[in-house]
């Protein structure tokens, strides 16, 4: 009878161990900074990965799925195969990358990308949004309350911020944080953004960025990507790329010539939506909120319901309406205060 017992623990155990992993592989997942959990769905015993160190991979949770069984000092964990790179042993034990990256930058709306493969899409644990909001500022009115930040004391009439909307963030809805630290949680609320880790993206990425995000230079970038981006579920070069094409679409339009051509005057909420609609199409407007300073007027962003974004689509294909409040008339402020 104890043979039997035993015998019958041994199966469930051996059972357990490959149960873990849906998806056995063999391989290795150099982490970013995340964390990993005993279960998937229930995010159960967190524990912080070291950005750079590497891991022992034994599975996916699905055939190219989205999450990896790792090893964590001897234990099994769960961690987003978006936080990082896992590479596979080929047939004959050696490390070879996995088609997880992509080996060509991806084409983005309003960019002129090549490749518009939907690369590195994997949800976080909590699952993909739905519905994401575009914030854009007109930096003149931030930079009223805000003069010694960097970006402000270098901003001047002829800067593209000057008469252009700027990327405040990419936001998907109702979620943030996701798979960040608790360490690096604290710094961002904190405000202390100097000391997250580097946002890893390419450098045209970065050029184009800090175009406009004036806010990278104070590492807005930074803030961003740990609140919002990393909630996206790919990876930071493609969703800034992404929020990048977007912006550049929007200051293409009729909206940014409104305001452009109006900097010391007043405009109405039914300016906008006028524009708005001439630009993406009868009803669009229907996505967009108008903000203003309580006590100033001035106009502070313009923020867009949109559904969430896809490799190679345009503003006009996201558009969702929005249930916010905007303002009736805001002031376009000036560079200067």
């Amino acid at each position: 009878m104890r043979f039997i017992i035993s015998l019958l623990l041994a199966f469930l155990l051996l059972g357990q161990q490959f149960s873990y992993a849906d998806y056995p592989i063999k391989g290795k997942f150099v982490a970013n900074n995340c964390v990993a959990y005993a279960g998937i769905k229930n995010q159960s015993e967190p524990v912080s990965l070291k950005a750079g160190e590497s891991y022992s991979a034994t599975g996916l949770n699905k055939q190219d799925g989205d999450f990896v069984a790792i090893k964590v000092d001897g234990i099994n964990k769960w961690v987003a195969k978006s936080c990082g790179k896992l590479s596979l042993n080929d047939l004959n034990g050696d490390i070879q990358p996995t088609a997880i990256a992509p080996t060509t930058k991806p084409t983005v709306a309003g960019n002129s990308k090549e490749d518009s493969t939907q690369s590195n899409q994997s949800c976080p644990i909590q699952g993909c949004a739905d519905r994401y909001l575009l914030a854009l500022s007109w930096q003149s009115s931030f930079c009223q309350t805000h003069p010694n930040k960097t970006e402000c004391i270098k901003q001047s009439p002829t800067s593209y911020d000057a008469t252009n909307f700027t990327l405040h963030g990419l936001w998907p809805d109702k979620l943030s944080y996701c798979g960040v630290s608790s360490d690096d949680i604290n710094r961002d609320e904190n405000g202390n953004w100097s000391s997250l880790p580097p946002v890893q993206t390419d450098a045209q990425t970065q050029a184009e960025l800090s175009k406009v995000m004036p806010g990278l230079v104070s590492n807005l970038d930074r803030h961003e990507w740990y609140k919002h981006g990393t909630c996206d579920g790919r990876n930071a070069d493609t969703y800034y790329d992404l929020a990048i094409g977007l912006v550049e679409e929007f200051n293409a339009s009729q909206v940014r010539d409104l305001f452009a051509s109006n900097i010391g005057k007043t405009v109405t909420l039914t300016d906008v939506k006028r524009a708005f609609d001439s630009s993406f199409g009868d009803g669009a407007s229907g996505s967009l909120n108008l903000k203003c300073g309580k006590e100033d007027s001035l106009v502070s962003e313009i923020r867009l319901k949109i559904k969430r974004p896809l490799v190679g689509q345009k503003l006009a294909d996201v558009l969702v309406p929005s249930g916010g409040l905007s303002c009736d008339r805001v002031i376009v402020d000036a560079v200067g205060l």
